[in-house]
């Protein structure tokens, strides 16, 4: 955790881990002042001519082009109109941006997508929204005020669990956090939490996402677990007749009772510990 460390200056690592990730959102004055090289025009130009990464447009919540092939000229004139120029795994472009994207990887064992922004001065690039990913932003260039508020809609998102409508008009929390960036500041948002920005001065900033594992990822772990143990791997009575549905409900109750039991036992143990946390290596 090299360049987290050191974008946290005199604050603790582990008291940023243990109070803050995942749980609640924390900025950083200065903290990222050594890192505004990675995002200037000049290196958005050197981005967009590789062509491995997706440019999206937006404005104040419209998305105006998505995942479109423009020349740098081009994007230019429709950043001069007011829209957002966003570059979407720009690690894969950029060898600096690629080092920022392995440290974080490394230190988090899990994947990470770098996207940089560049609003014009009085917009936003999206309206309120939330993020499957822990994000850190760090702002290049000019300033952003954001505004930010926990999720009592649809708290630990995940991508298969976001709906459609995000309902953000359906939260009633009266916390809210504000946080002005300016050139060389950092922002960490948890996963989950509503957040919108509002450009004050022309911004540039770049978006760490990172997507830690959750207890729904055990699942994708333990069909290849389980089909090692010949009790789960136990048919299922699919022959059996039963006198009424009353009686076959009897039946499964207590056989996946039987089956949660050694489940807890399994899940409990040294040994599957052991071999998720290969799995979850493997995966990252």
């Amino acid at each position: 955790m090299k360049i987290l460390k050191k974008i946290l200056q005199d604050t603790p690592l582990e008291m940023f881990l243990e109070k803050h990730f995942t749980k609640i959102p924390y900025s950083s004055p200065k903290g990222a002042q050594e890192l505004l090289h990675l995002l200037n025009w000049k290196v958005v130009e050197e981005v967009m001519n590789k062509k491995n990464s997706v440019l999206r447009i937006v404005q104040d919540g419209r998305v105006i082009k998505d995942y479109v092939e423009l020349s740098y000229n081009e994007a230019l004139e429709h950043h001069k109109k007011g829209h957002t120029l966003l570059l979407r795994y720009a690690e894969k472009s950029h060898p600096e941006l690629l080092n920022l994207a392995q440290d974080f990887a490394q230190s988090f064992h899990t994947e990470v997508d770098i996207q940089l922004y560049c609003t014009p001065e009085g917009h936003n690039a999206f309206g309120w929204h939330y993020d499957v990913e822990e994000v850190f932003i760090l702002q290049t260039r000019g300033s952003k005020h954001y505004t930010i508020r926990p999720n009592t809609v649809h708290p630990n998102p995940l991508i298969s669990s976001i709906p459609k409508n995000l309902e953000y008009e359906k939260e009633k929390t009266p916390i809210e956090i504000q946080v002005t960036l300016k050139k060389g500041d950092w922002l960490y948002i948890p996963s989950g939490w509503w957040h919108i920005a509002k450009t004050q001065a022309e911004s540039m900033h770049i978006s760490i996402g990172l997507m830690p594992s959750s207890a729904v990822d055990i699942l994708r772990f333990l069909p290849q677990y389980l089909s090692q143990n010949k009790f789960w791997r136990t048919r299922m009575p699919i022959h059996k007749n039963f006198d009424n549905s009353e009686e076959e409900i009897t039946f499964y109750k207590e056989a996946m009772m039987t089956l949660g039991k050694d489940m807890t036992k399994h899940l409990s143990s040294d040994e599957f510990i052991q071999e998720f946390l290969k799995f979850k290596k493997g995966c990252s």
